[in-house]
């Protein structure tokens, strides 16, 4: 097989996946990035030595997942992973003292559920009732009662021994989350936790989350036995950069501040990208940027489907987030690795900063602790920490939110000015710009029953012969949560590419 000239639009996680392995697999790689760094999302940067992911970031699978799949193939031991985060994730509720341990990582909850047999030892009887205790503890202080409680189980063990099967009638239905969990309970508090949840894995709404989706990727991507990870060094930003030595290594190259505006196509075949007036051809291009940049703005209408660029131009993304990135003189938070800060209700400041008068919902935030993870993610002392909440990406008047903002999170942590050397804050306009994604979607494509599953937007534009995307906007088979889903869909672009997957498959 010819080892053909391949160009990559953009230097995030799908694109430097994918370069990756068609690099060690022969052929002449090049990678075009518009900003001065690679990653997108997932990258970092360091301020007056305090290191900041540029989004919000904990990995569900690590080296369990498609990270460990591609290092594997590329026979590379460079990429390590900070492992059992979720046993030091817990809850910080609104208006409640102290933290309440939050690890439903589903490897945990299962030894939860499962009986102890009396033939086993004392030590792992204690560490399965320890585990189980310290759930049920976490979600009794939430004010879960008996009856809920019993639900909740049910739900749960729902969403655990869902079949395959029972996972492909759900696509077919189209259940939202709201609507599979109601087939079980409406309890209020259980839908609550869930849509927490929910809007840390896909960012929007449990009225419009696919429930398949969801049940594929809790199971999937959160039994890992080491739970969830986090990169061992540069925070982040260690994902990416341990891609791109790949790339350097299997003799590919990567051009930051090296924006395409443009994909050539002649006839039904593409001929390469125009990057600053200049020609660069390549038989392959495979675009980074989500589906509907790619096929409105760098090819064009002219070139597509009547039917096909109406479908693309529907293409709805998740909501974005508002970031605080704090830098602290000494920590806040003394054990956990990631903090969830839980309002019980959407309205908890609705009194003194009403909705209906342009206010923000009561969201809450997540928020990993970067330095008690990697201490090497602060100054000796000091604590880095990112607390970040979902926002619509268009519409609020953000000096307003912000100023709610950051009062409910000193409702969280009174102590907070005191400690503060600096903090930087992130908004929508500011995701875009790292993303490239128009209006700055924490995910480019909404997880709904839309575009999921078989409705969800192939890897291949009809029509145009080696052109591919990659990313978490397209790819009937990937699935994942945030990068991993970005790393799964270069991996099998990649495949078809090298011929070890069908096209029909992508």
């Amino acid at each position: 097989m010819t080892k053909e000239d391949v160009i990559i639009i953009g230097a995030g996680i799908g694109g430097l996946s994918c370069g990756a392995l068609l690099a060690h697999g022969g052929h002449k790689v090049t990678i075009f990035e518009k900003n001065p760094y690679i990653g997108g999302a997932c990258s970092s940067y360091i301020k007056d030595g305090y290191t900041f992911d540029r989004a919000v970031h904990l990995f569900t699978s690590g080296l369990n997942g498609p990270y460990g799949d591609l290092f594997e193939r590329l026979g590379l031991d460079t990429l390590h992973f900070i492992k059992h985060i979720n046993e030091r994730t817990a809850m910080k509720i609104y208006k409640r003292e102290g933290f309440f341990p939050f690890d439903i990582n589903v490897y945990s909850l299962l030894k939860t559920m499962k009986p102890t047999s009396k033939k086993k030892s004392g030590e792992s009887k204690g560490k399965s009732n320890r585990a189980g205790s310290s759930i049920m503890k976490g979600l009794k202080s939430m004010g879960m009662g008996k009856n809920t409680m019993k639900d909740f189980s049910r739900v749960m063990t729902s969403l655990m021994t869902a079949t395959k099967r029972k996972i492909r009638i759900l696509y077919e239905e189209g259940l939202t989350v709201t609507e599979w969990i109601n087939t079980m309970t409406e309890d209020p508090f259980i839908h609550g936790i869930l849509a927490f949840l929910l809007a840390g894995m896909f960012s929007i709404s449990p009225k419009k989350a696919s429930a398949a989706e969801f049940i594929y990727c809790f199971k999937d991507e959160m039994m890992a036995t080491e739970g969830y990870q986090y990169p061992v060094k540069n925070g982040a930003q260690g994902i990416p950069n341990a891609m791109a030595d790949a790339i350097k290594k299997f003799g590919g190259e990567i051009r930051t501040d090296s924006k395409v505006d443009q994909i050539l196509i002649k006839g039904d075949k593409v001929q390469g990208v125009m990057v600053n007036d200049k020609l660069i051809e390549a038989s392959i291009v495979i675009s980074n940027l989500t589906l509907r940049m790619t096929a409105l703005n760098l090819i064009g209408k002219d070139y597509l489907e009547k039917s096909y660029a109406q479908r693309v131009a529907k293409l709805e993304p998740s909501l974005s987030s508002m970031t605080f990135k704090l830098a602290l003189k000494e920590p806040i938070i003394k054990d956990w690795g990631f903090i969830n800060c839980y309002h019980p209700t959407l309205t908890d400041f609705a009194d003194k900063y009403p909705p209906d008068e342009g206010y923000p919902y009561s969201n809450g935030f997540f928020g990993p602790v970067l330095s008690n993870i990697d201490s090497n993610l602060a100054p000796p002392g000091g604590q880095s920490v990112i607390f970040g909440t979902l926002v619509p990406s268009k519409g609020p008047d953000w000096e307003k939110w912000k100023r709610v903002y950051w009062e409910d999170l000193h409702s969280f942590f009174p102590n907070l000015n005191e400690k503060l050397k600096f903090y930087d804050i992130t908004y929508p306009k500011d995701l875009a710009k790292v993303t490239g994604k128009p209006a700055g979607p924490v995910e480019g494509l909404a997880l709904t029953p839309k575009q999921t599953g078989k409705n969800k937007p192939s890897s291949i534009i009809p029509g145009i012969e080696d052109l591919f995307l990659v990313g978490d906007t397209a790819g009937k088979g990937a699935h994942g949560i945030g990068t991993q889903l970005a790393c799964n869909s270069g991996i099998q672009v990649a495949d078809v590419i090298l011929g070890f997957k069908d096209i029909n498959e992508i």
